[in-house]
């Protein structure tokens, strides 16, 4: 009887219930699209994940994989419509909560949830921050390492961050390493920056930055200084946000989904310092920079970054 008692016991607990410890090393594989994914279980589903490197902790999915995993928002204050150019169509209702979310081969984690009506991401079911892995260190494989590779040291700016500071001139600049962006974009004040110190001239030349679907932010092309580093990677093609009036005065066949007064990321810096100045300095480092380096990895307890890149 106590066999069959005890038998009974170990069936009613949860084959998941013993904890996963953090691992020292955790690896991932980018895939063909150059991003790395991974399952993640979040409530009653397990969705398709890509792996960000440049943003807050936070898990932000599209409508319908909250729907599957059975989110709610916070009863009351849970659920805003907000307006901004980075949003698809200008505008979106966001959903939030806390979520305790699994990753496949990694302990657990309470992180903010946040779920829009427009899709933010098209070849995932969402997106989560590599800083919400718990490991001591995350190796993301880009592909082999050739001979004559170099390790580049990119010190992060604390603890739980992904973020890395760089100085340029007068401004201290936000810089964020991010897979899931062809080029190099800055906002105005990052530009005006590089601009002001001669290590960059602004190109006859509009871009498109592309950060969620349907979202087409221009930038203007800037042409770096020859042997330009930033935060100790040499700059390849660079791109300064501007609106879309500013866009038509550089092309006139520009096309965009921003206007002038709705982003403060195109915003230049004035020389009086009186006028409004913008958002904060910030350098996304996008793929054509990352597509040199064979492996980034995010070390946790060193508070760095890690990057195996060939740049010659």
């Amino acid at each position: 009887m106590r066999a069959l008692l005890a038998l009974a016991l170990l069936a009613a607990v949860p084959v998941n219930a013993a904890k996963i410890a953090p691992p020292a090393v955790f690896t991932l594989r980018a895939a063909e699209t150059g991003n790395p994914y991974l399952p993640v279980t979040v409530k009653q589903a397990t969705l398709n994940i890509r792996i960000a490197l440049s943003f807050d902790t936070a898990l932000i999915l599209n409508m319908d994989p909250a729907a599957r995993a059975g989110l709610k928002p916070f009863p009351f204050f849970g659920k805003r419509t907000f307006k901004n150019a980075l949003i698809p169509g200008g505008e979106a209702t966001f959903r939030f909560n806390l979520a305790t979310m699994t990753p496949a081969g990694l302990p657990s984690k309470k992180v903010p949830a946040v779920w829009v009506s427009r899709a933010i991401a098209s070849d995932a079911d969402g997106i989560l921050t590599i800083g919400a892995l718990k490991a001591d260190r995350i190796d993301v494989i880009l592909k082999e390492t050739p001979p004559g590779s170099q390790t580049f040291v990119l010190k992060k700016k604390g603890s739980g961050e992904t973020g890395i500071t760089s100085r340029i001139g007068d401004e201290e600049v936000d810089v964020s390493l991010e897979l899931n962006s062809p080029t190099t974009v800055m906002n105005a004040r990052a530009g005006e920056a590089l601009v002001e110190a001669g290590l960059a001239k602004r190109a006859n030349a509009v871009g498109y930055w592309r950060p969620f679907p349907g979202v087409a932010l221009p930038y203007q092309a800037l042409t770096p200084k020859s042997g330009l580093t930033i935060a100790g990677l040499p700059m390849r093609q660079l791109g300064v946000r501007v609106s879309e009036s500013q866009a038509r005065a550089i092309d006139a066949a520009a096309k965009g989904t921003s206007t002038a007064s709705d982003d403060e990321d195109t915003i230049t810096v004035s020389a009086d310092r009186k006028r409004k100045r913008g958002r904060d300095p910030w350098i996304l480092i996008g793929r054509d920079v990352l597509d040199y380096c064979s492996r980034i990895s995010f070390d946790r307890v060193g508070e760095r970054w890690l990057l195996t890149c060939k740049f010659s």
